[in-house]
C-alpha cells in the first residue's frame, strides 16, 4: 500500500521540484527577471572561465600529442580574467541578456555563436600581445567550441525543462491526429509540446508530401496520404483531429474534411494561421471546427497605414450601427483608435449590445451611441449638430428581399428617405466624407429592395455633384454571418433533420465574410474624392444547390438519402444570377486587388430629382399606386411585383405593373 502511494505521488513531487525551480512564479526566475543583466554577467562569467578551463584540460591533459607535461596553469590564471572581460562584453553587445530562455528557439543561436566568435578574435591578438607571442593558439579555438557548446545548452535546459514542467502539469491530454506537416503544423505541435496548449497531445502528423513522410517534427512521426487518416487515427489512439492548413484551397479543404469525418473524430482547428505564420508566434488556441469556417478567407490585416491616416483624429458616425455590417465597421473603427465614434441605431436591443462590445476594446477612442431612426430629420439633426460628423458610413437599410416586396412603402420611406435625410444633412453640416454601403441588388433590380438601393445610389451622386462633401458609392454581395445567412439557415435545418431548402436549382450567389467587406470598405474609403462607386471584388459565384450538398457532405450525412433537397422556387423579387455591375458601369482597377472602381454617371436629371420627391411624398401618404408608378419611372429596368403578385418569381409575372 506505502509504495502504490509513493508512486503515485511520484509526478507529483517531480512536477512540485520542477515548479520550484523553473516556475514562471518561483523565486529564483521572479529574481532572474528583475536582474537579467547581472544574472547574466554571472552566469557567462562562470561558463567563460570553466570553458577556458577545460580548453586546457583538454589539450594538455588528455590529449595525445604532447607526453611531456606542461605547466599550464599560469597561462589559464594570468589570462582568464582578460578572456572573462572581453566575452561577457560581446554577451551583453549581441543582447544575451535580453532573449528569454523560456522560449528559446534555434534563431537564438546566431547571437550567441556570433558574441562568442567576435570575443574570440579580441581575445587572440590580446593574449598574443600579453605573452610576446608565446601562447597556445588552439587553446582559443578550444576554447570557443566548449564555451558555444556550453552557454547553448545551459539556455535550453531551461527551455527543456519548462516543457517537462508544462507536460507534467496537464491533466488529461487529448490524443490529436494533426493534418498538415507544414509551417502551421510544426507550430501546432510545436504549441502542444509546451504551454501553449497543454490540453492536447500530438499523436501522429499526416500530409501528402512524399517527402516528408518518414519524418519527424519535434519527435512527432510524420505519415502520409492524408488518405489514410482512419487507419491512423485507429493505431494511434487519436482522440481528435486539429486540422493545420492555412493554404489549402476550398476543393482540397473539403476533400480533406470529407476523409476526416469518416474516423468519426471531432474536428478542431487553429484559428487565425495565417496571422500566426506572419508573425512566427506559437498557435494559443484551437477551437472547434464550424462548416462556415470553410467559406473564410484569410484574416484580415487591420494595420494598413491608408485606413489608420484616414480615421486619425476624426469624428466618425455610422448608421445602422447595431447591423452585421454597421458593427463591423464600429469595430474596426474603434480599433484603429480614431477620436470619436458615434453609433447610430434604432434597435435599442442590438446598441446595447454593441455599447458593451465596444467598450472592452474601444482603446483610445470615445465613444457614443445615440438611438434614433435615419427617417427621423428631426433626431439626426440633434446627432449632428452634438457631434459635428467629419466621415458618415450610412450603413442603415432595410435588406430582406421577400419581406420587402410585401412592404413596399417602408422600404421606399427607409433606403430612399433615410439616405436622402442623412445625405442632406452631411451636406449642410459640411462633412468632409459620406460612404453609402450598397448592394449587388441595385443592379438591373427584380425586387423593391434593389429598387430603393438603386435609387438611393442616384440620390448620392447626384447630391455629389453640389456639394463640398465627396460622396462615394460601396457595392457588394452576400455576407456570411449576418442575420438570416443562407449558411446558418442550412445548419439550423440539418441539426433539426429537415430538409434543406433551395429556392432554384441554378441560383448562384457570391459570398464574402463580414470583416473582409467592412476591412475593403474602409480601405475604399480612403480612395473616395467624390462621385465614385467602389465594387469589391467577391471572387466566383457561389452554386448555393452545391453549397448545401457540401454542408450536408461535412455533417456526415449524404445529400438526397439522409437529407433531402427541397427546391421551393424563386422567392419575390429573387435573381437567379446577381450582378455587381450595369453593362453601363464596366470597372476599372484601383491600386487595391479587392477593388474595382465603376463611373459614377448615373445621375439624377432635375425631373427625375422631382420624382424622387413625389415618390417619398407618395410613401409618406401611403399610397402604394403612386409609389409604384414612381419608382418605375426611377428605375425603368425594375420589373418585380408587390402584395397580390408578390409570390410570382418576377420572370413569369404578366399583365399590369400595379397589383
Amino acid at each position: 500500500m506505502g509504495d502504490s502511494t509513493d508512486n503515485s505521488n511520484l509526478p507529483q513531487r517531480l512536477r512540485s521540484l520542477l515548479s520550484r525551480l523553473f516556475g514562471e512564479d518561483s523565486r529564483g526566475v521572479v529574481l532572474v527577471r528583475r536582474h537579467r543583466r547581472l544574472f547574466c554577467v554571472l552566469l557567462c562569467g562562470l561558463l567563460t572561465s570553466l570553458s577556458f578551463l577545460l580548453a586546457f584540460v583538454l589539450r594538455y591533459e588528455l590529449s595525445s600529442l604532447d607526453s611531456a607535461p606542461i605547466p599550464w596553469i599560469t597561462w589559464y590564471w594570468r589570462t582568464v580574467g582578460l578572456v572573462m572581460v572581453l566575452r561577457v562584453s560581446a554577451f551583453l553587445l549581441f543582447g544575451l541578456h535580453r532573449i528569454t530562455w523560456r522560449y528559446a528557439g534555434a534563431h537564438d543561436v546566431i547571437p550567441v555563436f556570433s558574441a562568442v566568435f567576435l570575443s574570440s578574435l579580441l581575445i587572440l591578438p590580446t593574449t598574443l600581445f600579453l605573452w610576446d607571442g608565446f601562447f597556445p593558439r588552439s587553446i582559443l579555438a578550444i576554447d570557443a567550441i566548449i564555451c558555444f557548446l556550453m552557454v547553448s545548452t545551459v539556455r535550453f535546459s531551461f527551455r527543456l525543462a519548462d516543457d517537462m514542467l508544462a507536460g507534467l502539469g496537464a491533466g488529461h491530454q487529448t490524443k490529436v491526429l494533426v493534418i498538415g506537416a507544414g509551417a502551421a503544423g510544426n507550430l501546432t505541435v510545436r504549441a502542444m509540446l509546451t504551454r501553449g496548449l497543454v490540453d492536447y497531445w500530438p499523436v501522429a502528423i499526416l500530409d501528402d508530401d512524399p517527402y516528408k513522410q518518414g519524418t519527424t517534427i519535434s519527435g512527432i512521426p510524420v505519415f502520409g496520404p492524408i488518405g489514410r487518416v482512419k487507419e491512423i487515427a485507429a493505431s494511434t489512439g487519436a482522440e481528435a483531429i486539429v486540422m493545420a492548413l492555412p493554404t489549402a484551397t476550398t476543393s482540397e479543404f473539403y476533400k480533406v474534411i470529407r476523409l476526416c469525418k469518416k474516423t468519426g473524430l471531432p474536428l478542431k482547428t487553429t484559428p487565425d494561421l495565417a496571422q500566426i505564420l506572419g508573425s512566427s508566434n506559437l498557435v494559443t488556441r484551437i477551437t472547434d471546427f464550424h462548416l462556415e469556417d470553410l467559406l473564410h478567407r484569410r484574416p484580415i490585416r487591420s494595420d494598413i497605414p491608408e485606413i489608420q491616416q484616414f480615421l486619425y483624429a476624426r469624428t466618425i458616425l455610422v448608421t445602422g450601427a447595431a447591423g452585421s455590417i454597421g458593427s463591423e465597421l464600429c469595430r474596426q473603427i474603434a480599433e484603429q483608435g480614431t477620436h470619436l465614434l458615434v453609433c447610430v441605431d434604432k434597435d435599442e436591443n442590438g446598441l446595447f449590445r454593441l455599447e458593451h462590445e465596444l467598450s472592452a476594446i474601444r482603446g483610445k477612442t470615445e465613444l457614443k451611441f445615440f438611438l434614433g431612426d435615419v427617417k427621423d430629420a428631426g433626431r439626426m439633426e440633434e446627432a449632428f449638430s452634438t457631434w459635428r460628423p467629419e466621415v458618415i458610413f450610412h450603413a442603415a437599410a432595410y435588406k430582406h428581399v421577400p419581406i420587402l416586396q410585401h412592404h413596399p412603402v417602408e422600404a421606399i420611406r427607409n433606403n430612399v428617405g433615410g439616405t436622402g435625410t442623412v445625405a442632406e444633412l452631411a451636406d449642410r453640416h459640411g462633412v468632409a466624407q459620406f460612404v453609402l454601403i450598397s448592394t449587388d441588388k441595385a443592379v438591373n433590380p427584380t425586387s423593391v429592395m434593389g429598387a430603393t438601393k438603386r435609387i438611393a445610389e442616384r440620390v448620392v451622386r447626384s447630391r455629389n455633384l453640389r456639394s463640398s462633401t465627396h460622396f462615394s458609392i460601396i457595392r457588394f454581395g452576400n455576407v456570411l454571418g449576418s442575420a438570416g445567412s443562407v449558411v446558418e439557415l442550412f445548419q439550423s435545418q440539418i441539426r433539426a433533420g429537415n430538409a434543406v431548402t433551395v429556392t432554384h436549382p441554378d441560383i448562384e450567389r457570391y459570398f464574402m465574410t463580414i470583416p473582409e467587406a467592412v476591412h475593403l470598405v474602409l480601405y475604399s474609403a480612403t480612395m473616395g474624392s467624390g462621385g465614385e462607386t467602389f465594387i469589391l471584388d467577391m471572387g466566383k459565384p457561389v452554386k448555393i444547390a452545391e453549397l448545401a450538398r457540401q454542408m450536408i457532405r461535412l455533417s456526415g450525412l449524404t445529400p438526397e438519402v439522409d437529407v433531402p433537397i427541397e427546391y421551393t422556387g424563386l422567392r419575390p423579387g429573387e435573381k437567379l444570377y446577381e450582378e455587381l455591375w450595369t453593362d453601363q458601369e464596366e470597372p476599372s482597377p484601383t491600386n487595391h486587388p479587392g477593388i474595382l472602381q465603376a463611373p459614377g454617371e448615373d445621375v439624377l436629371s432635375e425631373r427625375l430629382e422631382a420624382e424622387v420627391e413625389r415618390l417619398l411624398g407618395n410613401a409618406a401618404r401611403n399610397d402604394l399606386d403612386a409609389c409604384w408608378r414612381s419608382l418605375l419611372v426611377l428605375v425603368p429596368t425594375f420589373q418585380g411585383r408587390t402584395n397580390g403578385l408578390a409570390h410570382i418569381p418576377p420572370d413569369q409575372q404578366v399583365g399590369d405593373t400595379a397589383s
